[in-house]
């Protein structure tokens, strides 16, 4: 996998993302980890998933270009914060038709406005030049499930077959300038956000998810 910085976080962090771009790809996949900096089930899971890619005990089908940032957020991931260093919820600053300022609760400060972080414009700069056939995100939650955004029902079926979690097409609660939002339904991106259980073991984690990625990688093809 190589390696790119497609932008800097607040503090001045590198955001890295890693790829193996084939010009003979029928098309790309991106997964984004890290975007609650809380909830390390995910980007420990991509970081273990890239290690393994480097130690060729994971092969990525030579049909699709693999984009994998691993911490889109890497200020909330270094001191296990869910939002970034200017207290902004990433899930809800994307410029999104129903993005609002209003919020319920300080985690789910959107920021001043759409799009206003640094680590927002990485993410946007990713979809734009990479145009992915699906998106997976990893998060991690109470109540974990396979959350679908966009036409990819089948697709969360079919990971659900060897993770066993529920897909469901609403998380439970309004999400405005979220990523499954913008992406899923606002751009016709397949959006899935994968909540694993939050606090999880790393080792169960990947036990229970790594084949349902794996398949999600051969799902179009």
């Amino acid at each position: 996998m190589q390696k790119q910085i497609v932008g800097y976080s607040v503090k001045n962090q590198p955001i890295e993302v890693y790829y193996n771009q084939n010009p003979n790809a029928k098309f790309s996949i991106l997964f984004l980890g890290g975007v609650h900096g809380n909830e390390s089930e995910g980007f420990i899971f991509l970081e273990r998933f890239l290690k393994e890619i480097d130690q060729k005990n994971i092969k990525i089908p030579s049909e699709i270009s693999l984009w994998i940032c691993p911490r889109i957020n890497p200020d909330g991931c270094s001191v296990l914060r869910r939002t970034n260093a200017h207290n902004v919820d990433l899930n809800r600053n994307l410029p999104t038709k129903d993005w609002t300022s209003d919020f319920t609760e300080p985690k789910y400060y959107p920021g001043p406005y759409p799009s206003s972080e640094p680590e927002t414009i990485a993410t946007l700069v990713l979809i734009h030049n990479i145009k992915p056939k699906f998106i997976i995100s990893f998060h991690s939650y109470e109540n974990p499930m396979i959350n679908y955004n966009g036409n990819c029902l089948e697709l969360a079926e079919e990971m659900a077959k060897y993770n066993h979690l529920e897909p469901k097409g609403d998380i439970g609660y309004p999400t405005p300038g979220s990523l499954g939002t913008y992406a899923g339904f606002e751009n016709n991106i397949p959006t899935i956000t994968l909540e694993i259980l939050r606090g999880q073991a790393p080792d169960e984690v990947w036990k229970q998810h790594l084949d349902a990625i794996l398949k999600s990688l051969e799902f179009y093809l």
